[in-house]
């Protein structure tokens, strides 16, 4: 049975080289370089503020899922999920939890990245912008931001 945490910032010292392995054994070169120097270099007293949130997934003691959100997004996010527990929805379950969490949410994702905005547009996210970076093509999404009026 899968269960959900959130890292805190008093978990973030004992859970982050947990967390970047994770990364670096499952990351399928979706997750930039920023991004995991991001969350490599966080302060743990970061986590405490507005809009920066680490959600984890275990199957048991083996940590299998964990999304990083830093300023909603806007600064970083990244999802990652071990190979060996993928399309069983705890990628979106990471997600749901994030953005109840934060509220509003903001991402980049390359357009390669076929699982993530499967993910992504499934929770109805809308992509706002699109731009190339090396040689990708990569769209800005966000959610509805629920209870705020859209003009």
């Amino acid at each position: 049975m899968i269960t959900y945490r959130q890292i805190l910032d008093t978990d973030l010292p004992r859970n982050r080289a947990s967390l970047l392995r994770l990364i670096r054994l499952n990351a399928d070169n979706h997750i930039t370089r920023k991004a995991y120097t991001n969350l490599r270099t966080l302060r743990s007293e970061r986590l405490a503020k507005e809009g920066n949130v680490i959600w984890t997934a275990w199957d048991g003691q083996q940590l299998v899922g964990m999304i990083f959100c830093e300023r909603f997004g806007n600064r970083t996010s990244l999802a990652v999920v071990r190979r060996s527990h993928r399309s069983q929805g705890i990628g979106k379950a990471l997600l749901q939890r994030a953005v109840g969490s934060m509220g509003r949410f903001y991402a980049e994702v390359a357009t390669d990245n076929i699982a993530s905005m499967k993910v992504l547009f499934g929770m109805g996210m809308v992509a706002y912008d699109v731009f190339p970076r090396r040689g990708k093509w990569i769209l800005r999404v966000r959610n509805s931001f629920a209870g705020i009026k859209e003009q």
